[in-house]
């Protein structure tokens, strides 16, 4: 196989690849997982949530808060692709939402965001949400344990 035939085997192969992927995962979940948003972790965030789901990926979520509302979000995951686009869109859905807001999240409200999603990957949708909630728990009980300090101390 020459330079040529190896390079329109590979196209070819990546064209399939892709086919495949937007076939699955939807106009908006392909655009995400080619184009991931909020992905990363954030320095100095105001709080965290680490979660491992059933099927072994674990999700990190790191909020930072201004005021009572959810300014900024990053994520990262060990995960698949799957729970990659699940938690970009939990960091959307969450960024300038009020705590109660992102308490009533669902995993159904990921989905419906991204559109199209394989059943059987449906799980990293809940994941993604669980691990959002459970970093925003983590400041609201520290920021309730801190005033009830300031009370007593």
């Amino acid at each position: 196989m020459n330079d040529d035939e190896f390079n329109a085997f590979v196209d070819n192969l990546q064209g399939e690849v892709f086919r495949e992927a937007k076939d699955a995962l939807g106009e908006r979940g392909f655009d995400r997982w080619r184009n991931p948003k909020f992905c990363g972790r954030l320095d100095n965030p105001d709080c965290y949530g680490k979660l491992t789901g059933d099927c072994g990926d674990t999700m990190e979520m790191y909020l930072n808060i201004s005021g009572d509302r959810v300014e900024q979000v990053g994520y990262f995951t060990d995960g698949c692709s799957s729970s990659s686009i699940a938690g970009s869109f939990a960091a959307e859905l969450a960024v300038g939402k009020s705590f109660e807001e992102v308490l009533d999240l669902r995993g159904s409200d990921v989905l419906q965001k991204i559109g199209q999603f394989p059943k059987e990957e449906e799980h990293c949708a809940h994941l993604a949400v669980r691990t959002l909630q459970e970093a925003l728990n983590t400041y609201l009980i520290e920021k309730t344990s801190s005033l009830h300090q300031e009370k007593v101390g």
